[in-house]
């Protein structure tokens, strides 16, 4: 299936694509039964992350796997059209229709056609991504952290409140919300979490 940024270069690629052997090219309306959608644009913007946003509607994330072939992309797009089904990239000014056809047989198969410099970027984009969530999932306020310190002190929640001047329900809930949060199993779980990562 493919979808072009204007109608000359859509029917081009139809033209060619459906003399190839062993190819048959679907209407965009008919997309749902495509192996391969091929989108070609100069720019992927808001509209082409809109096509890919077709593609998996009604499909439950399963949508047909894509070819991008462009000629800008940002980083941040990037990421989001591999979340949206791209599978691979290649440049609109280098790329013909034989290099088209082997790059979705390839992409077929299982493989990424892409240029080591989009890669390096998903890369980076996805190390960015998962620091971060690190980050926001691992952090404690200063009051949690004052709270899961008093406690490994050995300190009942009672005592915990009583010094800090807060009531017990309130620390229960300030341990409650930080086992919720990182995801641990216990309030013990949760100072030992403090622990590992040197925070008292």
């Amino acid at each position: 299936m493919v979808k072009a940024d204007d109608p000359i270069t859509g029917e081009g690629a139809e033209a060619y694509l459906g003399g190839a052997e062993a190819v048959r090219v679907v209407p965009w309306g008919d997309r749902q039964s495509a192996d391969m959608a091929l989108v070609l644009d100069r720019v992927v913007d808001e509209r082409t992350l809109g096509w890919l946003g077709q593609l998996q509607e009604g499909t439950d994330g399963d949508g047909p796997p894509v070819l991008l072939i462009v000629d800008e992309i940002s980083e941040r797009l990037l990421l989001e059209a591999v979340r949206l089904g791209v599978v691979g990239v290649l440049p609109r000014a280098e790329t013909d229709y034989r290099t088209v056809l082997r790059a979705t047989r390839s992409a077929l198969c299982g493989e990424a056609p892409m240029p080591p410099r989009l890669v390096r970027s998903l890369v980076r984009e996805v190390r960015a991504m998962e620091t971060s969530a690190r980050r926001r999932e691992s952090h404690l306020t200063l009051r949690e952290t004052e709270v899961l310190r008093l406690l490994a002190d050995g300190l009942s929640t009672l005592e915990v409140a009583d010094r800090l001047s807060y009531s017990e329900r309130t620390i229960k809930s300030i341990l409650h919300e930080v086992v919720t949060r990182l995801k641990l199993r216990n309030r013990t779980h949760a100072v030992a979490h403090g622990i590992r990562r040197g925070l008292f």
